[in-house]
């Protein structure tokens, strides 16, 4: 994942003749920055244009798509406001398989059952993965109890029921964690959660934002119909793209993770959002958006094993919509979004805490911990704040006794 980012006024993005080459020229007057790329040479997978005006040529649309370089604009939280995508693969077959078990109850009710269960195997580990640094044990046993339940849904409704009882449970733990003066309660199931009534709100909802990109980009790329969904609802308007949202819904643990570490770590800070007084919302400040998007992109250019190679998360998320296809063709006969398992482990629990605390300056000079690592360590150790260990650090403290 490589997007680049343009903002602010001014925006510009041609095309232009140069030494007979046709060649793509972006100016961004908000940074002073200037991008030239000459055909096939562009690092960018895709341009997102966020909160900005300016003008596109349309010779450069002609060159973008040429490229298969998708356009995604954006409002100030992350709101996809429109997209102009390279064309789709032409698939009738894959489409039309879409809308059939879209048609078909049992079809329908296994699709929207094995996003679910990805989703719910995720919420467990990311609340287990707290459990290590955070008493949220109560929230931990509730979200599991009510998991077991989605496995017995009969119907797409108790799926969603079920899902969203888990929720509660989730959302409840992260309300746990956080400090109360972000004033964070959780993710509202009877109001839009585009209306970020908190900090928290609106950086998972910037967060989302961009996951629905990498989605939105991966059911282009193999063919699917956007509107179509199994999870939810085909709507009235096809302006909403159901099969989009259900696609987003066993990954969105990553960008919760983005913002739960944002939040535990000096990334985020209160002068980072702004309240508009006229909506009674809040939105994240530019800077802070770059830093939280940075994070982001990190975490979807993370690799994990996958059918004994290592894949980056957002090709993951290419290859579980193509795996999609293939089970509404017939070609496969299961589907599977618990798999890959991320690797989540915490350097900053409860047991590694009381362990530098407990330990002497003896037992730090036989592993060969200086003092003045081992006096910051315990200095981490008694805030309140998360921290990170190096892997050599961490190996020696998990030597001794």
């Amino acid at each position: 994942m490589n997007p680049l980012h343009l903002s602010g006024c001014g925006v510009q993005i041609q095309a232009s003749n140069i030494k007979a080459h046709k060649e793509l020229f972006i100016t961004e007057p908000r940074t002073g920055a200037r991008y030239y790329f000459l055909p096939r040479q562009c690092p960018y997978d895709s341009i997102v244009i966020e909160n900005a005006k300016g003008r596109i040529q349309l010779d450069a649309l002609r060159w973008l798509s040429a490229h298969n370089i998708p356009i995604f604009f954006l409002d100030f939280d992350g709101e996809t406001i429109s997209s102009i995508l390279p064309p789709a693969p032409v698939k009738a077959d894959i489409r039309v398989a879409q809308i059939q078990a879209a048609t078909n109850p049992e079809k329908k009710l296994a699709i929207a059952r094995a996003f679910v269960q990805g989703k719910l195997n995720r919420s467990l580990e990311v609340l287990t993965w707290l459990s290590e640094r955070y008493d949220i044990q109560e929230e931990l046993r509730g979200a599991k109890g009510e998991a077991i339940k989605a496995l017995q849904s009969q119907t797409v409704n108790e799926v969603r029921t079920a899902e969203g009882r888990v929720a509660v449970q989730y959302w409840k733990a992260l309300r746990k964690i956080l400090p109360e003066s972000l004033g964070f309660q959780s993710r509202s199931a009877t109001h839009s959660n585009r209306n970020a009534s908190d900090p928290v709100n609106a950086a998972l909802n910037y967060s989302y934002g961009v996951l629905k990109i990498v989605c939105r980009i991966a059911v282009n790329t193999v063919g699917l119909e956007p509107a179509v969904g199994f999870l939810h609802e085909i709507p009235l308007a096809q302006t909403s793209e159901s099969l989009v949202y259900d696609l987003e819904e066993p990954f969105r643990f990553l960008c919760d993770l983005c913002v739960i570490g944002a939040f535990e770590s000096p990334v985020f800070g209160p002068h980072d959002f702004a309240y508009e007084r006229n909506s009674f919302l809040f939105r994240i400040e530019p800077e802070a958006r770059t830093r939280l998007r940075n994070r982001l992109l990190e975490a979807f250019n993370s690799g994990t094993s996958y059918h004994g190679k290592i894949w980056k998360w957002d090709s993951i998320i290419e290859l579980k919509a193509l795996e999609l296809a293939r089970y509404l063709k017939g070609s496969s006969g299961e589907l599977d979004f618990t798999e890959p398992e991320p690797i989540l482990e915490r350097t900053d629990s409860v047991e590694i805490r009381e362990k530098i605390l407990s330990m002497t300056n003896q037992e730090a000079r036989r592993l060969s911990i200086g003092k003045t690592t081992m006096f910051d360590l315990r200095r981490k150790a008694r805030a309140d704040k998360a921290f990170r260990l190096y892997s050599k650090l961490r190996e020696k403290l998990n030597q001794s006794e």
